[in-house]
């Protein structure tokens, strides 16, 4: 619907069908809002607005869900979205809710990747109140590293300082553990992870875009 009525040189709109080519199109390149259809609320869903928010917490998302389905709307919203339409879902009405949650997307908020699964792990260390000395002994890594990784991390929460950090994270929904740690390294496996480099993410500013939806990049 949204590929129908918008033009390459007002967003581009990439569609998926599986949660996981989603996710993996997310920790690949930039997108700027998520949108979700849960259908009759599938778990799968549920589940990727979750880990969404765990890789990138500043990107904007977008529910869709059965007619006057209450209860998946709230699930939705506490799994990450920030907006819930109900079926049947009238284009213009599509368009005016993508336009509002692309309003809050400022090219401060637009970043070029994704929280990695390391920087997702070490961020929750940190929030439990670990050093850089303790993580590092905990996921048998150098200091060095945790601390580029660290870099990484505040530059992507936009973070100030360890405080700010903090804020931002708690704010994003960074309060418990992320389920399961198949995604992250058994402690003493080796780095398949490339070396950190505080400025490999970092790419060209972008442009201020004329309107909420022009030049960004949706995924579906």
């Amino acid at each position: 619907m949204l590929g129908e009525r918008l033009t390459p040189d007002e967003a581009r709109v990439n569609g998926f069908s599986s949660p996981q080519e989603c996710l993996a199109a997310l920790a690949a390149k930039p997108c700027d809002l998520l949108i979700v259809d849960l259908g009759a609320c599938e778990q799968d869903g549920l589940d990727m607005l979750e880990h969404a928010r765990r890789m990138t917490p500043w990107l904007s998302s977008l529910a869709i869900v059965e007619h006057a389905a209450v209860s998946c709307a709230i699930r939705a919203i506490k799994a990450g979205a920030g907006d819930c339409l109900d079926k049947p879902v009238e284009p213009d009405r599509l368009l005016a809710a993508v336009g509002n949650q692309l309003a809050r997307v400022t090219v401060s908020t637009r970043h070029p990747k994704a929280l990695t699964a390391m920087e997702i792990q070490i961020l929750h260390l940190i929030l439990a109140g670990r050093t850089s000395h303790d993580i590092a002994a905990e996921l048998h890594r150098s200091k060095r590293t945790i601390d580029v990784h660290r870099k990484n991390i505040m530059r992507k929460l936009q973070a100030t300082c360890f405080v700010d950090l903090v804020k931002r994270a708690l704010g994003m929904g960074f309060t418990e553990s992320p389920k399961g740690t198949k995604d992250a390294p058994e402690p003493g496996a080796p780095n398949r992870e490339p070396p950190p480099d505080e400025d490999r993410d970092a790419g060209p500013p972008a442009d201020t875009p004329s309107s909420p939806i022009t030049g960004s990049d949706l995924h579906i």
